[in-house]
């Protein structure tokens, strides 16, 4: 019993973790130097282990969590599953580009190994701004009232650098853990090793997270956005009477 409470304690903790991270907010000043410049979001190498674990694994206590890390990424892998980061840098970064006019790439010719600021600037050098988006965690865990289904445990933290500044102008962590009223609304076991239920809750927690930190950070801010669109129509109409 005692390693069981030990691992609900370990998904809470991870989950609180996120709160660990200051929230910091896109200002207007700032946002508008975003028109017109490249902004790329990051790509990882690697990602956290992936623990499914089960109840009769947890008999088994530090070699049953050994099996679940290695049963949870073998779903991973076996069923393709991208990293929900990239989902989510994808949607925050449309929402920039929609707000602020800035240019989003995608180049997929890079990887980070290292989070660290000085090394994301440095393999991405050739752009202005940069979207780090970073798993931190993720993992399957039954119900303690119903061992046959599952929750998916998600979290993500999210950055958005100025490249020629060297510092974050943004950030903001984010922390899922969806829950079903009715268990048997839950994934089973299976569904998680066929892919279906893995991908479905990943899904919700990436729809609620791009929201979380889209409106935290102030990333896709409609006041922000109808300001810089005055004032480019004002740039355009001094051209013109010029």
């Amino acid at each position: 019993m005692l390693f069981i409470r030990l691992l609900f304690v370990l998904v809470a903790a991870s989950l609180s973790a996120c709160s660990s991270i200051k929230t910091d907010q896109l200002e207007a000043s700032e946002s508008l130097s975003l028109a017109d410049k490249t902004l790329v979001y990051t790509r990882y190498e690697s990602l956290p282990d992936f623990a499914a674990q089960t109840a009769a694994g947890v008999q088994f206590g530090l070699l049953g969590l050994a099996t679940a890390i290695s049963n949870g990424n073998a779903m991973i892998v076996d069923n393709k599953v991208e990293d929900p980061a990239l989902d989510i840098a994808r949607e925050l970064a449309s929402g920039l580009s929609n707000s602020y006019k800035v240019k989003v790439v995608d180049d997929t010719s890079k990887s980070l190994t290292s989070p660290e600021i000085p090394h994301i600037i440095q393999l991405y050098s050739d752009y202005d701004y940069i979207l780090d988006v970073r798993t931190l965690g993720w993992g399957s865990i039954y119900y303690t009232s119903d061992w046959d289904n599952y929750r998916v445990s998600y979290q993500v933290h999210a950055r958005l650098i100025d490249r020629d500044k060297g510092s974050v102008i943004a950030e903001e962590a984010c922390g899922n853990l969806p829950e079903y009223a009715d268990t048997e609304l839950a994934p089973s076991y299976i569904d998680l090793q066929n892919g279906d239920g893995l991908k479905q809750e990943l899904a919700r927690s990436v729809e609620f997270c791009v929201a979380h930190i889209r409106n935290m950070a102030k990333l896709n801010d409609d006041t922000n956005a109808s300001s810089i669109k005055a004032k480019q129509l004002q740039s355009e109409a001094d051209s013109t009477t010029l």
